[in-house]
């Protein structure tokens, strides 16, 4: 197993990927864990202002990959979108400490950890019909481990990981969640 470095963009399939979630899901509360190189920030913003109605964004990141300083890239694009909410927190802490729902998640950050409160976001976190996207799923032990849990429960999940073209990045996986409504 190679792992890519700290910082790499999210592949452009992916990306337009979830621009499309969130496109037709239409949430109006999204949350995201680690902004790395700001490509899945960019298209979940997109997606957002396509659909033309109000919205939540809280971008939540620690900058541990950048020695606790926030890059030049984050700092740009939370400058030029001041509706997005940041919260400069670990991962961790966020998730046990926050009461709030969210309609979609998109998780990036803390790969080598999360795994270890997936129960909570998925079931405390995630609202009801809501939408939960992992990266990187084939490049890590505990986020396979996520997806192993998916198909163990039966959880409506689709694993993202084909490439087509010379460059793609697709293989690290993109793991889409679809939480039932009651």
């Amino acid at each position: 197993m190679t792992i890519d470095t700290p910082g790499c963009r999210i592949d452009i399939a992916h990306a337009k990927l979830v621009e499309g979630l969130v496109c037709a899901h239409k949430p109006a509360r999204v949350l995201e864990f680690g902004f790395g190189g700001g490509r899945s920030a960019e298209a979940i913003l997109r997606g957002l202002e396509f659909n033309q109605e109000a919205f939540d964004y809280t971008l939540v990141d620690s900058w541990a990959d950048w020695q606790g300083s926030q890059p030049m890239e984050a700092a740009e694009f939370l400058y030029a979108h001041p509706e997005v909410k940041l919260v400069e927190m670990a991962e961790r802490e966020f998730v046990h400490e926050t009461v709030e729902q969210f309609d979609f998640i998109m998780s990036d950050a803390d790969h080598w950890h999360t795994h270890e409160w997936f129960e909570r976001v998925y079931a405390d976190l995630l609202a009801p019909g809501g939408v939960l996207i992992y990266h990187d799923v084939t490049q890590f032990p505990g986020l396979i481990e996520i997806v192993e849990k998916c198909r163990e429960r039966n959880l409506r999940h689709v694993v993202f990981e084909k490439n087509t073209r010379v460059g793609e990045c697709c293989q690290r996986g993109l793991l889409c969640i679809f939480k039932e409504s009651p």
